[in-house]
């Protein structure tokens, strides 16, 4: 995943929305949704939940930067 990707990533893990996302990241909500397409189609998932739990399993992500 790219860093911007992971950087999404992190903020679902955190719980926040798209729209949360892209304010904290100063980009749009469509670009948070883009961003968030292709970490679906990378780590095959079909769910928010699951793109977390596959960032976690792979090392893409820990526990301690979810805190928020």
């Amino acid at each position: 995943l790219s860093e911007r990707e992971l950087d999404v990533v992190l903020g679902v893990a955190k719980g926040f929305t798209n729209r949360e996302i892209a304010q904290q990241l100063s980009i749009s909500d469509r670009t948070v949704q883009g961003h968030l397409a292709n970490v679906f189609t990378k780590l095959h998932a079909t769910s928010r939940t699951e793109v977390v739990t596959l960032a976690l399993q792979r090392g893409l992500i820990t526990l301690d930067e979810t805190q928020v």
